[in-house]
């Protein structure tokens, strides 16, 4: 058994993996496994992963979807195929700092806790940023709620304790599906600590799933009914602040760039303060950036063409 699992889908990106091996072969950390997920590309990715499993001094497994179905399912895969203590995952065309492991390690020893949360790097044409992997970014041990409250949703850049959550699984969902795993891990986990420094470098393409304008905004509605259904109960006022980020925020943004109607844009905003009244209230939108805040303020007071124009925005940023 590795001490750690790290999860890895992969569909016809074999050419854009060099750094995130060169990361793998020169951790610090030595004690864990690689589990390469192929799903079904349609290049020749997958038989040079092949190729590339035999003469690596890494141990890799290497796993293929029966069919293309997103890299919840391929994760999932990972997560079923992994004998490691804990499990992580990155990205196929994304890589982490040498030390990564070991620092993660350190704070499993000291701290006794069946989760960490820590930053990364943003990378996009030759620029280099920070980007925090909790709105409210002080460190240190977390609560279940304080995350379910602040923690963003992207699959990269935690580490769980396999057995505390083994039965979690990433919907069957082709985008967001990360929305519904994140938070239902962690509750699974119960004990958190948030390691603010960035360690991972996350490469962001125009070309990715995550900005494939196509992609309507129903799986980031039908991930968060997910969590509503799971957690709701439990945690009802967590789950009005995260609404902010995930259902008002992210639902609104997607459908801007999708070129929705201003009664459609208008209508959704009527849904969703049905469901959440005075969301404007919640104090999860004094950690967000100006241009979020600015944002949601339009979406408060229905100024369509404002939306549209910050969305437009956003995807020259991005």
């Amino acid at each position: 058994m590795a001490k750690f699992s790290i999860i890895t889908p992969q569909f016809n990106s074999f050419n854009l993996m060099n750094r995130y091996f060169d990361s793998l072969l020169n951790q610090t950390y030595k004690d864990f496994e690689v589990i390469i997920v192929d799903d079904c590309s349609t290049d020749d990715s997958y038989e040079k992963l092949q190729k590339l499993v035999k003469i690596s001094p890494l141990n890799i497994i290497l796993k293929q979807t029966l069919k293309n179905s997103g890299p919840g399912n391929a994760r999932n895969i990972g997560i079923e195929n992994a004998t490691g203590e804990w499990i992580t995952f990155v990205d196929n065309d994304d890589w982490i700092e040498f030390n990564l492991l070991e620092k993660v390690n350190n704070i499993i020893e000291q701290e006794k806790i069946n989760c960490i949360i820590y930053d990364y790097y943003i990378y996009r044409d030759d620029k280099i940023e920070v980007s925090k992997s909790m709105y409210i970014d002080k460190g240190g041990r977390k609560s279940v709620s304080d995350c379910i409250m602040s923690c963003r949703n992207h699959t990269v850049g935690k580490f769980y304790k396999l057995s505390e959550c083994a039965s979690v699984r990433f919907p069957d969902i082709r985008k967001c599906e990360d929305v519904a795993y994140v938070c239902q891990a962690i509750e699974a986990c119960e004990s958190v600590y948030y390691f603010n420094e960035p360690l991972y470098y996350y490469l962001q393409r125009s070309m990715s799933l995550s900005n494939n304008k196509k992609l309507d905004e129903a799986d980031m509605i039908i991930a968060f009914s997910i969590l509503e259904d799971k957690l709701g109960e439990k945690y009802p006022e967590e789950l009005k602040e995260k609404s902010v980020c995930d259902i008002l925020y992210g639902v609104l943004l997607m459908m801007c760039k999708a070129g929705k109607s201003n009664q459609e844009i208008i209508t959704y905003i009527n849904s969703y303060e049905y469901r959440y009244p005075q969301w404007y209230k919640c104090k999860i939108i004094e950690y967000l950036g100006k241009g979020k805040q600015i944002f949601l303020f339009c979406a408060k007071y229905r100024f369509v063409w404002g939306l549209k124009v910050l969305a437009y925005i956003h995807s020259k940023m991005v």
